[in-house]
């Protein structure tokens, strides 16, 4: 295996662990109804769980990018 075989092979492994960091068995699926709950307790606060949505796919993704874009260098 090359170099960069190794080094995109370890980027696909801390990829797959950011993916098992929140297993179910420890962070239970939320229902439609706990959302809707949230949803109002957060609006009546000026939050809206859109933005808190929002925050954290940005946050996934730039961890995931800052993974691909450190095995991706030449």
């Amino acid at each position: 295996m090359t170099e960069r075989e190794e080094r995109l092979e370890e980027a696909l492994g801390r990829i797959r662990q950011w993916a098992h960091a929140y297993p179910v068995e420890v962070f239970r699926p939320v229902s439609e109804d706990d959302l809707k709950t949230a949803a109002t307790v957060l609006e009546s606060v000026g939050i809206s769980l859109a933005a808190i949505h929002g925050g954290w796919a940005r946050h996934i993704l730039d961890g995931v990018s800052t993974i691909c874009e450190q095995a991706l260098k030449p």
